[in-house]
């Protein structure tokens, strides 16, 4: 359903509305340039499905494998989001969808054949979000079930 109606999530411009939609958007631009910086080649953004969405879709440039990237950005301040660790915000349910999308992303491009890997991308930034933020990757976080490996 929020599909259908996200056009109400977001303003004309495009930008996000809330401070937490905005603080993802900069997670994935830091995840984006951390994973360009290290490699990888990023083929798509966003993708979104009826079966779920996808961060970041990377080719990793030494073995061409195709990455399917879920990126979790904190600001590390006193409200709710300090509390828990980005990591642990990556549910089975949100790793069966993104695998779900992984697999609809593959299948219309008919490169069922691939080899694909399914990673995690954290951003920390400070309270004020002026510093440099942390980004940690986990690669081959979960596998095409949703299992954590």
């Amino acid at each position: 359903m929020a599909g259908l109606f996200g056009f109400l999530w977001r303003r004309r411009d495009g930008k996000p509305k809330t401070e937490r939609q905005q603080t993802g958007r900069r997670g994935e631009r830091a995840a984006e340039r951390f994973l360009a910086k290290h490699g990888y080649r990023v083929l798509a953004r966003n993708v979104t499905y009826r079966q779920g969405e996808v961060d970041l879709v990377a080719q990793e440039r030494a073995t061409g494998t195709v990455c399917f990237v879920e990126v979790r950005s904190r600001r590390l301040a006193d409200g709710q989001d300090a509390r828990v660790e980005p990591e642990a915000t990556v549910t089975l349910r949100k790793r069966r969808r993104v695998a779900s999308a992984a697999r609809k992303f593959l299948a219309d491009r008919r490169a069922t054949d691939r080899a694909v890997r399914f990673d995690v991308v954290t951003v920390r930034f400070d309270a004020d979000g002026r510093g440099r933020p942390d980004v940690r990757h986990y690669p081959g976080a979960f596998d095409v079930h949703g299992r954590l490996l």
